[in-house]
Protein backbone atom coordinates (compact mmCIF):
# COMPACT_ATOMS: atom_id res chain seq x y z
CA UNK A 1 0.00 0.00 0.00
CA UNK A 2 1.30 3.56 -0.92
CA UNK A 3 2.25 5.99 1.56
CA UNK A 4 -0.62 8.01 0.02
CA UNK A 5 -3.22 5.29 0.65
CA UNK A 6 -2.22 4.74 3.88
CA UNK A 7 -2.82 8.54 5.35
CA UNK A 8 -5.70 7.95 3.41
CA UNK A 9 -7.12 5.16 5.63
CA UNK A 10 -5.57 6.83 8.97
CA UNK A 11 -7.58 9.92 7.88
CA UNK A 12 -10.92 7.74 7.04
CA UNK A 13 -10.77 5.70 10.09
CA UNK A 14 -10.13 8.70 12.43
CA UNK A 15 -13.34 10.30 10.88
CA UNK A 16 -14.92 7.26 11.66
CA UNK A 17 -14.12 6.53 15.35
CA UNK A 18 -16.69 9.22 16.09
CA UNK A 19 -19.52 11.34 14.97
CA UNK A 20 -20.10 14.98 15.34
CA UNK A 21 -18.10 17.68 16.59
CA UNK A 22 -14.49 15.48 16.95
CA UNK A 23 -14.70 13.88 13.17
CA UNK A 24 -15.54 17.79 11.64
CA UNK A 25 -12.54 19.08 13.38
CA UNK A 26 -10.29 16.44 12.34
CA UNK A 27 -11.11 17.26 8.62
CA UNK A 28 -11.15 20.59 9.02
CA UNK A 29 -7.92 21.38 11.14
CA UNK A 30 -5.12 19.04 9.86
CA UNK A 31 -3.74 17.87 12.59
CA UNK A 32 -4.23 21.06 14.67
CA UNK A 33 -6.78 20.27 16.62
CA UNK A 34 -6.76 17.03 19.36
CA UNK A 35 -10.16 16.47 20.98
CA UNK A 36 -10.54 13.17 23.11
CA UNK A 37 -12.77 12.16 26.21
CA UNK A 38 -9.78 14.30 28.33
CA UNK A 39 -8.17 16.81 25.67
CA UNK A 40 -9.49 19.80 23.72
CA UNK A 41 -6.18 21.66 22.28
CA UNK A 42 -6.00 23.83 19.07
CA UNK A 43 -2.13 24.81 18.81
CA UNK A 44 -2.73 28.08 18.68
CA UNK A 45 -5.39 28.92 21.29
CA UNK A 46 -3.71 31.41 23.99
CA UNK A 47 -4.08 29.94 27.36
CA UNK A 48 -5.85 31.71 30.39
CA UNK A 49 -4.13 33.49 32.16
CA UNK A 50 -4.41 32.98 36.10
CA UNK A 51 -1.13 34.75 37.66
CA UNK A 52 -3.30 37.62 39.23
CA UNK A 53 -5.20 35.10 41.33
CA UNK A 54 -2.73 32.55 42.11
CA UNK A 55 -1.99 33.35 45.78
CA UNK A 56 -5.65 34.02 46.28
CA UNK A 57 -6.64 30.91 45.28
CA UNK A 58 -4.13 28.72 47.09
CA UNK A 59 -5.64 30.03 50.12
CA UNK A 60 -8.93 29.23 48.86
CA UNK A 61 -9.80 26.58 51.21
CA UNK A 62 -12.20 23.84 49.48
CA UNK A 63 -14.56 24.38 53.31
CA UNK A 64 -15.61 28.10 51.68
CA UNK A 65 -15.78 26.31 47.70
CA UNK A 66 -18.13 23.63 49.31
CA UNK A 67 -20.19 26.06 51.40
CA UNK A 68 -20.87 28.52 47.78
CA UNK A 69 -21.69 25.37 45.91
CA UNK A 70 -24.44 24.90 48.85
CA UNK A 71 -26.03 27.43 48.69
CA UNK A 72 -26.00 27.59 45.10
CA UNK A 73 -26.97 24.14 43.81
CA UNK A 74 -30.77 24.98 44.02
CA UNK A 75 -30.96 28.19 42.92
CA UNK A 76 -28.34 30.00 40.62
CA UNK A 77 -29.95 32.98 39.45
CA UNK A 78 -29.06 36.96 39.66
CA UNK A 79 -31.32 37.55 42.55
CA UNK A 80 -30.00 34.24 44.61
CA UNK A 81 -26.79 35.49 44.33
CA UNK A 82 -27.63 39.49 45.15
CA UNK A 83 -29.37 38.42 48.23
CA UNK A 84 -26.84 36.53 49.69
CA UNK A 85 -24.25 38.93 48.97
CA UNK A 86 -26.28 41.55 50.93
CA UNK A 87 -26.90 39.28 53.69
CA UNK A 88 -23.71 38.77 54.31
CA UNK A 89 -23.96 35.27 53.52
CA UNK A 90 -20.85 35.18 51.10
CA UNK A 91 -18.39 38.48 49.60
CA UNK A 92 -18.26 39.22 46.73
CA UNK A 93 -13.94 38.13 46.65
CA UNK A 94 -15.09 34.55 47.61
CA UNK A 95 -17.83 34.02 45.29
CA UNK A 96 -14.84 35.15 42.27
CA UNK A 97 -12.88 32.64 43.79
CA UNK A 98 -15.12 30.25 43.61
CA UNK A 99 -15.92 30.85 39.98
CA UNK A 100 -11.96 30.82 39.05
CA UNK A 101 -11.47 28.03 40.99
CA UNK A 102 -14.60 26.36 38.84
CA UNK A 103 -13.18 27.81 35.60
CA UNK A 104 -9.66 26.03 36.51
CA UNK A 105 -11.20 22.78 36.43
CA UNK A 106 -13.25 22.82 33.37
CA UNK A 107 -12.08 25.58 30.80
CA UNK A 108 -8.91 23.57 29.85
CA UNK A 109 -11.63 21.27 28.13
CA UNK A 110 -14.38 23.18 28.01
CA UNK A 111 -13.11 26.20 26.37
CA UNK A 112 -15.84 28.93 27.39
CA UNK A 113 -13.66 31.70 28.30
CA UNK A 114 -11.71 33.17 26.43
CA UNK A 115 -9.86 35.79 28.72
CA UNK A 116 -9.68 36.94 32.50
CA UNK A 117 -9.97 40.48 34.26
CA UNK A 118 -6.58 40.77 35.31
CA UNK A 119 -8.05 43.51 38.24
CA UNK A 120 -11.42 41.09 39.11
CA UNK A 121 -10.21 40.80 42.52
CA UNK A 122 -9.88 44.45 43.30
CA UNK A 123 -13.07 45.13 41.72
CA UNK A 124 -14.70 42.69 43.83
CA UNK A 125 -12.79 44.32 47.25
CA UNK A 126 -14.64 47.27 45.96
CA UNK A 127 -17.84 45.57 46.26
CA UNK A 128 -17.35 44.26 49.60
CA UNK A 129 -16.80 47.65 51.30
CA UNK A 130 -19.58 49.04 49.94
CA UNK A 131 -21.98 46.48 51.71
CA UNK A 132 -22.62 48.71 54.65
CA UNK A 133 -23.78 51.82 52.51
CA UNK A 134 -27.49 52.74 52.22
CA UNK A 135 -28.00 52.55 48.25
CA UNK A 136 -26.16 49.35 47.50
CA UNK A 137 -29.54 47.32 47.65
CA UNK A 138 -31.20 49.64 44.79
CA UNK A 139 -28.08 48.46 42.71
CA UNK A 140 -29.75 45.29 40.56
CA UNK A 141 -26.86 43.46 39.97
CA UNK A 142 -24.80 44.33 43.24
CA UNK A 143 -22.57 41.92 43.95
CA UNK A 144 -23.08 39.50 40.42
CA UNK A 145 -20.24 38.02 38.61
CA UNK A 146 -20.67 38.49 34.69
CA UNK A 147 -18.74 37.48 31.95
CA UNK A 148 -18.72 39.45 28.40
CA UNK A 149 -18.79 37.97 25.01
CA UNK A 150 -15.58 38.14 22.96
CA UNK A 151 -16.49 41.18 20.91
CA UNK A 152 -17.30 43.63 23.80
CA UNK A 153 -15.14 45.90 24.70
CA UNK A 154 -13.52 45.63 28.36
CA UNK A 155 -11.28 48.32 29.69
CA UNK A 156 -7.79 46.92 29.59
CA UNK A 157 -8.85 43.17 28.27
CA UNK A 158 -8.18 42.53 24.28
CA UNK A 159 -11.53 43.02 21.78
CA UNK A 160 -10.99 40.38 19.44
CA UNK A 161 -13.58 38.37 18.79
CA UNK A 162 -11.31 35.54 19.03
CA UNK A 163 -9.53 36.38 15.90
CA UNK A 164 -5.40 36.92 16.05
CA UNK A 165 -5.56 39.86 13.52
CA UNK A 166 -7.12 41.73 16.16
CA UNK A 167 -5.15 40.34 19.08
CA UNK A 168 -3.22 43.02 19.29
CA UNK A 169 -3.71 45.75 22.01
CA UNK A 170 -5.46 46.12 25.31
CA UNK A 171 -8.82 48.52 25.07
CA UNK A 172 -8.88 51.87 26.81
CA UNK A 173 -11.87 52.23 27.91
CA UNK A 174 -15.34 50.11 28.88
CA UNK A 175 -18.23 49.84 26.45
CA UNK A 176 -21.46 51.62 27.30
CA UNK A 177 -23.52 48.31 28.31
CA UNK A 178 -20.10 47.52 30.60
CA UNK A 179 -20.22 50.70 32.03
CA UNK A 180 -23.92 50.17 32.99
CA UNK A 181 -23.66 46.78 34.22
CA UNK A 182 -20.62 48.05 36.76
CA UNK A 183 -22.84 50.69 37.58
CA UNK A 184 -25.58 48.65 39.13
CA UNK A 185 -22.65 46.76 41.13
CA UNK A 186 -21.61 44.35 38.88
CA UNK A 187 -17.91 43.13 38.42
CA UNK A 188 -16.57 41.31 35.10
CA UNK A 189 -15.16 38.09 35.10
CA UNK A 190 -13.68 38.12 32.24
CA UNK A 191 -15.12 37.59 28.36
CA UNK A 192 -16.56 34.44 27.15
CA UNK A 193 -15.26 32.51 23.39
CA UNK A 194 -17.26 32.66 20.69
CA UNK A 195 -17.52 31.29 16.99
CA UNK A 196 -14.61 33.76 15.50
CA UNK A 197 -15.90 37.03 14.58
CA UNK A 198 -19.57 35.84 15.32
CA UNK A 199 -19.84 33.83 12.18
CA UNK A 200 -18.91 36.68 10.04
CA UNK A 201 -15.51 35.08 9.13
CA UNK A 202 -16.28 31.17 7.53
CA UNK A 203 -19.47 29.77 7.24
CA UNK A 204 -17.13 26.17 7.35
CA UNK A 205 -16.46 27.20 11.31
CA UNK A 206 -17.78 25.01 14.00
CA UNK A 207 -19.98 26.82 16.33
CA UNK A 208 -17.71 28.06 19.21
CA UNK A 209 -14.53 28.09 17.52
CA UNK A 210 -11.84 30.79 17.44
CA UNK A 211 -8.45 31.04 16.84
CA UNK A 212 -7.91 32.68 20.40
CA UNK A 213 -9.95 30.05 22.94
CA UNK A 214 -10.61 27.38 21.09
CA UNK A 215 -13.36 24.92 20.59
CA UNK A 216 -16.13 25.82 22.96
CA UNK A 217 -17.65 22.07 23.76
CA UNK A 218 -21.49 21.62 24.49
CA UNK A 219 -21.34 21.07 28.64
CA UNK A 220 -23.73 17.89 28.41
CA UNK A 221 -22.41 16.55 25.30
CA UNK A 222 -19.27 17.45 23.43
CA UNK A 223 -21.03 15.44 20.62
CA UNK A 224 -23.73 18.04 20.46
CA UNK A 225 -23.22 21.05 18.84
CA UNK A 226 -23.14 24.04 20.80
CA UNK A 227 -24.69 26.42 18.56
CA UNK A 228 -23.21 30.80 18.40
CA UNK A 229 -22.14 32.50 18.12
CA UNK A 230 -22.75 33.28 21.63
CA UNK A 231 -21.84 29.58 22.38
CA UNK A 232 -19.04 30.46 25.67
CA UNK A 233 -21.76 32.48 27.21
CA UNK A 234 -24.79 29.76 26.95
CA UNK A 235 -21.69 27.41 28.01
CA UNK A 236 -20.57 29.09 30.93
CA UNK A 237 -23.74 29.16 32.06
CA UNK A 238 -24.60 25.98 32.41
CA UNK A 239 -20.97 25.27 34.23
CA UNK A 240 -21.55 27.76 36.56
CA UNK A 241 -18.72 29.79 35.67
CA UNK A 242 -20.63 33.39 36.26
CA UNK A 243 -23.62 34.56 37.55
CA UNK A 244 -24.90 35.98 34.09
CA UNK A 245 -23.37 36.94 30.61
CA UNK A 246 -23.82 38.85 27.86
CA UNK A 247 -23.99 37.79 23.92
CA UNK A 248 -23.86 39.72 21.11
CA UNK A 249 -26.41 38.76 18.48
CA UNK A 250 -27.01 39.96 14.77
CA UNK A 251 -29.91 37.10 13.79
CA UNK A 252 -30.22 34.09 16.09
CA UNK A 253 -26.48 34.49 18.26
CA UNK A 254 -27.89 35.03 22.25
CA UNK A 255 -31.14 32.20 21.45
CA UNK A 256 -29.64 29.95 19.66
CA UNK A 257 -26.75 28.67 21.96
CA UNK A 258 -28.88 29.22 24.79
CA UNK A 259 -31.64 26.75 22.78
CA UNK A 260 -28.95 24.31 22.54
CA UNK A 261 -27.61 24.28 26.04
CA UNK A 262 -30.76 24.04 27.61
CA UNK A 263 -32.13 25.77 30.74
CA UNK A 264 -30.47 28.98 30.00
CA UNK A 265 -32.97 31.94 29.79
CA UNK A 266 -31.70 34.44 26.83
CA UNK A 267 -33.12 37.87 25.49
CA UNK A 268 -32.32 39.08 22.71
CA UNK A 269 -33.69 42.64 23.27
CA UNK A 270 -35.19 45.38 20.71
CA UNK A 271 -32.51 47.08 18.60
CA UNK A 272 -31.11 50.03 20.42
CA UNK A 273 -32.77 49.04 23.25
CA UNK A 274 -29.22 48.53 24.51
CA UNK A 275 -25.91 50.41 23.55
CA UNK A 276 -23.66 48.70 21.37
CA UNK A 277 -20.79 51.23 21.17
CA UNK A 278 -17.51 49.62 21.30
CA UNK A 279 -18.94 46.11 20.29
CA UNK A 280 -17.58 44.59 17.07
CA UNK A 281 -20.08 44.54 14.17
CA UNK A 282 -21.55 42.67 11.44
CA UNK A 283 -24.19 44.91 10.85
CA UNK A 284 -25.34 48.32 12.48
CA UNK A 285 -28.50 47.90 11.56
CA UNK A 286 -29.71 45.13 13.48
CA UNK A 287 -26.60 44.04 16.07
CA UNK A 288 -27.84 44.06 19.39
CA UNK A 289 -26.18 42.71 22.98
CA UNK A 290 -28.92 40.64 25.22
CA UNK A 291 -28.02 38.48 28.81
CA UNK A 292 -27.68 35.14 29.02
CA UNK A 293 -28.84 33.44 32.62
CA UNK A 294 -30.12 30.50 34.67
CA UNK A 295 -33.54 31.35 34.53
CA UNK A 296 -36.21 34.23 34.22
CA UNK A 297 -40.57 36.24 37.79
CA UNK A 298 -49.79 42.31 35.53
CA UNK A 299 -51.36 42.12 33.13
CA UNK A 300 -53.01 39.63 30.99
CA UNK A 301 -50.91 38.10 27.89
CA UNK A 302 -52.89 36.68 24.26
CA UNK A 303 -50.31 34.12 23.07
CA UNK A 304 -50.58 32.93 19.24
CA UNK A 305 -48.50 30.09 19.09
CA UNK A 306 -46.47 27.82 16.14
CA UNK A 307 -45.73 24.56 16.54
CA UNK A 308 -44.65 21.40 14.41
CA UNK A 309 -45.81 18.17 15.67
CA UNK A 310 -48.72 16.91 17.64
CA UNK A 311 -46.25 16.35 20.72
CA UNK A 312 -45.71 20.03 20.73
CA UNK A 313 -49.14 20.67 21.45
CA UNK A 314 -50.15 18.36 23.85
CA UNK A 315 -47.44 20.04 25.81
CA UNK A 316 -48.89 23.86 25.33
CA UNK A 317 -52.23 22.39 26.36
CA UNK A 318 -51.28 21.28 29.26
CA UNK A 319 -49.28 23.86 30.47
CA UNK A 320 -52.33 26.82 29.23
CA UNK A 321 -54.40 26.32 33.10
CA UNK A 322 -50.98 27.10 34.56
CA UNK A 323 -50.59 29.95 33.32
CA UNK A 324 -52.29 32.98 35.09
CA UNK A 325 -53.88 35.81 32.92
CA UNK A 326 -52.68 34.38 29.63
CA UNK A 327 -54.30 32.66 26.87
CA UNK A 328 -52.59 30.60 24.57
CA UNK A 329 -54.24 30.77 20.80
CA UNK A 330 -53.72 28.22 17.99
CA UNK A 331 -52.94 29.72 14.90
CA UNK A 332 -51.43 26.07 13.17
CA UNK A 333 -54.57 26.11 10.82
CA UNK A 334 -54.76 29.30 9.45
CA UNK A 335 -54.11 29.08 5.85
CA UNK A 336 -54.17 33.19 5.50
CA UNK A 337 -50.74 32.22 8.12
CA UNK A 338 -49.38 29.88 5.80
CA UNK A 339 -48.93 32.77 3.35
CA UNK A 340 -47.81 35.34 5.01
CA UNK A 341 -45.03 33.67 6.55
CA UNK A 342 -43.29 33.04 3.84
CA UNK A 343 -41.87 36.17 2.66
CA UNK A 344 -40.81 36.50 6.99
CA UNK A 345 -38.85 32.95 7.10
CA UNK A 346 -37.23 33.63 3.29
CA UNK A 347 -37.21 36.81 2.00
CA UNK A 348 -34.30 35.84 -1.00
CA UNK A 349 -38.10 34.19 -2.74
CA UNK A 350 -39.25 37.50 -3.03
CA UNK A 351 -36.62 40.33 -3.53
CA UNK A 352 -33.89 37.76 -5.33
CA UNK A 353 -31.26 39.02 -2.44
CA UNK A 354 -30.12 36.14 0.02
CA UNK A 355 -29.18 35.87 3.37
CA UNK A 356 -25.69 35.57 2.91
CA UNK A 357 -25.17 38.19 0.31
CA UNK A 358 -27.12 40.81 2.70
CA UNK A 359 -25.14 39.50 5.43
CA UNK A 360 -21.86 40.07 3.56
CA UNK A 361 -22.55 43.89 2.42
CA UNK A 362 -23.09 44.71 5.63
CA UNK A 363 -20.32 42.98 7.10
CA UNK A 364 -18.07 45.26 4.86
CA UNK A 365 -19.20 48.38 5.36
CA UNK A 366 -19.56 48.25 9.33
CA UNK A 367 -16.56 46.67 9.93
CA UNK A 368 -14.78 49.57 8.19
CA UNK A 369 -16.72 52.28 10.38
CA UNK A 370 -15.91 50.21 13.40
CA UNK A 371 -12.34 50.11 12.82
CA UNK A 372 -11.75 53.61 11.40
CA UNK A 373 -13.55 54.47 15.06
CA UNK A 374 -10.51 52.64 16.80
CA UNK A 375 -7.27 53.29 14.91
CA UNK A 376 -5.41 53.48 18.36
CA UNK A 377 -6.12 50.09 19.18
CA UNK A 378 -5.97 48.27 15.66
CA UNK A 379 -3.35 48.11 12.92
CA UNK A 380 -5.76 47.19 10.56
CA UNK A 381 -8.42 49.99 9.07
CA UNK A 382 -10.12 48.12 6.02
CA UNK A 383 -11.41 44.53 5.34
CA UNK A 384 -8.66 44.53 3.00
CA UNK A 385 -6.20 44.37 4.76
CA UNK A 386 -7.59 41.94 7.56
CA UNK A 387 -7.87 39.57 4.21
CA UNK A 388 -4.33 39.89 3.17
CA UNK A 389 -3.08 39.31 7.33
CA UNK A 390 -5.41 36.35 7.55
CA UNK A 391 -3.87 34.66 4.06
CA UNK A 392 -0.41 35.45 5.10
CA UNK A 393 -1.04 34.08 8.62
CA UNK A 394 -3.44 30.94 7.38
CA UNK A 395 -2.43 28.99 10.75
CA UNK A 396 -4.84 31.62 12.68
CA UNK A 397 -7.61 30.53 10.31
CA UNK A 398 -7.98 26.68 9.66
CA UNK A 399 -11.39 27.56 8.66
CA UNK A 400 -10.93 29.46 5.99
CA UNK A 401 -12.53 33.39 5.38
CA UNK A 402 -14.78 32.89 2.71
CA UNK A 403 -17.57 35.44 4.14
CA UNK A 404 -14.96 37.89 4.39
CA UNK A 405 -13.15 37.48 1.07
CA UNK A 406 -17.12 37.37 -0.10
CA UNK A 407 -18.00 41.06 2.11
CA UNK A 408 -14.47 42.22 -0.23
CA UNK A 409 -15.69 41.39 -3.37
CA UNK A 410 -19.55 41.84 -2.66
CA UNK A 411 -21.26 43.75 -5.81
CA UNK A 412 -24.40 44.45 -3.73
CA UNK A 413 -25.46 48.15 -3.78
CA UNK A 414 -27.50 49.86 -0.95
CA UNK A 415 -31.14 49.85 -2.85
CA UNK A 416 -30.50 45.72 -2.95
CA UNK A 417 -30.04 45.83 0.93
CA UNK A 418 -32.53 48.37 1.69
CA UNK A 419 -35.16 46.17 -0.34
CA UNK A 420 -34.18 42.76 1.70
CA UNK A 421 -34.79 44.95 4.96
CA UNK A 422 -38.00 46.29 3.64
CA UNK A 423 -39.03 43.06 2.30
CA UNK A 424 -38.74 41.45 5.82
CA UNK A 425 -40.26 44.40 7.48
CA UNK A 426 -43.52 44.40 5.28
CA UNK A 427 -43.70 41.03 5.40
CA UNK A 428 -43.88 40.85 8.87
CA UNK A 429 -45.71 44.26 9.66
CA UNK A 430 -48.60 42.29 7.49
CA UNK A 431 -47.97 38.95 9.35
CA UNK A 432 -48.35 40.99 12.42
CA UNK A 433 -51.38 43.26 12.04
CA UNK A 434 -53.28 39.75 10.58
CA UNK A 435 -52.72 38.36 13.86
CA UNK A 436 -53.72 41.55 15.88
CA UNK A 437 -57.00 42.37 13.94
CA UNK A 438 -58.25 38.57 13.57
CA UNK A 439 -56.99 36.89 16.94
CA UNK A 440 -56.01 39.93 19.26
CA UNK A 441 -53.02 38.62 19.83
CA UNK A 442 -49.73 40.46 21.91
CA UNK A 443 -47.01 37.70 20.97
CA UNK A 444 -45.74 34.80 19.26
CA UNK A 445 -44.84 31.79 20.96
CA UNK A 446 -43.12 28.64 19.04
CA UNK A 447 -42.36 25.41 20.60
CA UNK A 448 -38.86 24.20 19.06
CA UNK A 449 -35.43 23.44 19.18
CA UNK A 450 -35.18 25.80 16.07
CA UNK A 451 -34.91 29.87 16.24
CA UNK A 452 -37.36 29.71 13.29
CA UNK A 453 -37.80 33.37 13.34
CA UNK A 454 -34.60 34.29 13.69
CA UNK A 455 -35.14 36.21 10.36
CA UNK A 456 -37.27 39.12 12.27
CA UNK A 457 -33.89 40.12 13.86
CA UNK A 458 -34.06 42.72 10.57
CA UNK A 459 -37.25 44.42 12.30
CA UNK A 460 -35.06 44.51 15.62
CA UNK A 461 -38.25 43.34 17.64
CA UNK A 462 -37.24 41.05 20.53
CA UNK A 463 -37.46 37.51 21.04
CA UNK A 464 -36.31 35.34 24.19
CA UNK A 465 -36.11 31.77 24.55
CA UNK A 466 -36.66 29.15 27.95
CA UNK A 467 -36.30 25.64 28.10
CA UNK A 468 -39.05 23.61 29.49
CA UNK A 469 -38.67 20.19 31.63
CA UNK A 470 -40.77 17.87 28.74
CA UNK A 471 -39.32 16.14 25.93
CA UNK A 472 -39.51 15.07 22.70
CA UNK A 473 -39.98 11.54 20.93
CA UNK A 474 -36.23 12.04 20.22
CA UNK A 475 -35.50 12.24 23.98
CA UNK A 476 -34.65 16.24 23.42
CA UNK A 477 -35.82 18.67 25.88
CA UNK A 478 -37.76 21.38 24.35
CA UNK A 479 -37.72 25.15 24.31
CA UNK A 480 -40.22 27.54 23.70
CA UNK A 481 -39.22 31.00 21.98
CA UNK A 482 -41.08 34.19 22.28
CA UNK A 483 -41.36 36.57 18.99
CA UNK A 484 -42.66 40.13 20.19
CA UNK A 485 -44.31 41.68 17.63
CA UNK A 486 -43.11 45.60 18.18
CA UNK A 487 -39.82 47.67 19.37
CA UNK A 488 -40.05 47.89 23.23
CA UNK A 489 -41.81 44.38 23.73
CA UNK A 490 -39.29 42.91 25.91
CA UNK A 491 -40.63 43.52 29.48
CA UNK A 492 -44.18 41.19 27.83
CA UNK A 493 -41.48 38.88 26.43
CA UNK A 494 -40.08 38.61 29.83
CA UNK A 495 -43.57 38.64 32.02
CA UNK A 496 -44.59 35.42 29.98
CA UNK A 497 -41.47 33.51 29.95
CA UNK A 498 -41.59 34.31 33.77
CA UNK A 499 -44.99 32.52 34.00
CA UNK A 500 -43.92 29.57 31.75
CA UNK A 501 -40.92 29.47 34.48
CA UNK A 502 -43.27 29.10 37.19
CA UNK A 503 -45.80 26.75 35.73
CA UNK A 504 -43.09 24.36 34.47
CA UNK A 505 -41.99 23.89 38.32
Amino acid sequence: MSKNNEKEKESSTAENETDGLETACYRQCHGQFCLTPTVNHFVHEIPLDFSPFLDSLANYTPTTYERIETLLKSDHSIDRVKSLILNKHIICKDLCLYYLKRIQMTNNYYKAIIELNPHLLSETQQIDEQINENNVNDKLLFGCVAAVKGNISVCDMYNDAGSYVLHENKMKDDASIIKKLRKQGCVILGRTNLSEWAYALSENIPSGFSAVGGQCLHPDDIREDISGSSSGSAAGIKLNLFTFSLGTETQGSILSPAIHTKHVCALKPSVNAWPKDNIIPINYDQDTCGPLAHDHHSRPIRVGYIIQSQEDLVILQSLSPLLPLTTLVDLNKDPVLAQLIIPILDPSRTCNVTFQDYLCYALGRDILLYLSAHSSSYSHEIISSIVEWNSSHSQYIPYGQLLFTQALQSKLTQEAYDKYRQTVKEGFQSFVEYLKSRYSIDCLLTVDNRDIFASTAVCGTPRATLTLDYYNPDHQQINVVAVGFSLGDDLLLFRLLQRLEKARL
